[in-house]
């Protein structure tokens, strides 16, 4: 995958040349450092910025002029890639080619006009309180699911680390932010945000710049600050047990391990087949041994974010099970420790993440994702990936399993009261 970049002072412009779709893909990074007061605004600008702007005030005139331009999809999201807080928009839109001459100018100029020309009035948004009563439920809602509130309940435990803030913001916040105080965030983020955008289909590389440099109103120049890995947890002698109880049918077992002193390889490649293999799949050792073979849990697995330092364990358990699969998991870590791992196992992991690095090359946003993690993190481009996995032995493997230690358990039990213990 070849990507053309510019630098356009304000942002980064990055081309990704391809005739493999019909359509032309955009998305927008807005990205910062992220500031736990602020991930409620930021929640609250995705959703405002794409329900009316000045030139399309209601629903209705949003979607007649979506469906001018042939039906374009327009949508927006937030992520966290280690210390930012990614703030993005995307669009997908069939490629002038098969539509109509200077659609694809149209169709970037709709997408950016719900950016740059939303619908203020003195200073202020107008109407936020319907995004603001959508975003109350989904914050509310986190406590339905009951597999997402236990992580959740688990990562606050973790005091002033980026992964410990609620992802959709607090509901304490949102009560009190009003129309004028988003609107002065809205600027700040357009001002001071680091941007990268990404552009992906068949077009002319002079003909989009052009486009961009007109319509993607942002000018201040910013200095790139790209060291996004959150310092690590210190390792602990006594591992903290958290007791949270809500009436659930199924009891939530989570496991927190720190990452320590992880080489820029391991930190790519290596940890991610470790947690493939110790519970990425139904042949893991994780579900083959706490799943099958004793049937404590009713599912469990395991995932890496490498750049926070840390990996997470979580399963559904009957509560008198939980303390047996707490056993069994600690003896499932030390067993790949001595390296008691099979070579099948280890090849059938790997064949499961090469198959999903072939995969992300299928669709647009996939491959976009490819190039915004190059951009982020200094990813490689696909056949190095491949390469650099296909490499990794069983030495490997267990030599970074030695760097993976249990810190925090934490556990969501049908019961009233609550204590905590070490």
């Amino acid at each position: 995958m070849n990507i053309e970049s510019h630098n356009m002072g304000a942002y980064n412009l990055h081309f990704i040349k391809t005739n493999k779709f019909k359509t032309i893909s955009v998305d927008v990074n807005f990205y910062r450092e992220i500031k736990e007061d602020e991930i409620t605004k930021r929640n609250l600008l995705k959703m405002i910025l794409l329900d009316s702007n000045n030139d399309y005030k209601t629903e209705r005139e949003l979607i007649i002029e979506s469906e001018r331009l042939y039906d374009i999809k327009i949508s927006s999201g937030i992520s966290r890639i280690g210390k930012f807080s990614d703030l993005s928009f995307q669009t997908k839109f069939l490629n002038e080619k098969y539509t109509e001459e200077d659609m694809n100018k149209e169709s970037i100029i709709f997408f950016l006009s719900l950016i740059f020309n939303p619908c203020v009035k003195e200073g202020r948004f107008v109407n936020i309180d319907k995004q603001k009563n959508r975003l109350y439920q989904e914050i509310n809602s986190l406590k339905d699911n009951k597999i997402k509130y236990s992580m959740l309940k688990l990562m606050e435990k973790i005091k002033d680390k980026p992964y410990s803030y609620n992802p959709y913001g607090k509901k304490e916040d949102l009560d009190d932010i009003s129309g004028k105080e988003l609107y002065e965030y809205y600027k700040k983020v357009i001002s001071e945000d680091q941007i990268d955008i990404f552009v992906l289909g068949d077009f002319s590389s002079s003909e989009m710049k052009e486009i961009f440099k007109e319509y993607f109103k942002v000018n201040t120049f910013k200095k790139e600050h790209k060291n996004l890995i959150i310092p690590e947890l210190v390792p602990r002698k006594r591992i903290v047990k958290y007791h949270e109880y809500e009436k659930v049918s199924q009891s939530q077992l989570v496991l927190l391990c720190s990452l320590n002193n992880l080489t820029d390889f391991e930190r790519k490649y290596t940890i991610k087949l470790y947690s493939e293999i110790l519970g990425g799949s139904s042949s893991s050792v994780l579900f083959s041994k706490v799943r099958e073979d004793k049937g404590y849990c009713y599912y469990i697995n395991s995932g890496v974010k490498a750049y926070d330092n840390i990996l997470i364990i979580n399963s559904g358990v009957e509560k008198k099970n939980i303390e047996p699969a707490i056993k069994l998991i600690r003896r499932c870590l030390k067993d790949i420790n001595n390296g008691k791992v099979s070579d099948e196992l280890i090849e059938s992991s790997r064949n499961t993440i090469l198959s999903s690095i072939k995969a992300s090359s299928d669709t647009p946003m996939g491959i976009i994702n490819t190039a915004l993690s190059r951009v982020l993190v200094g990813s490689d481009d696909m056949e190095e990936r491949i390469n650099n996995f296909s490499k990794i032995t069983k030495e490997d493997i267990v030599k970074v399993s030695k760097k993976v230690s249990l810190h925090t358990i934490l556990t969501l039990e049908d019961k009233e009261e609550e204590h905590e213990e070490d």
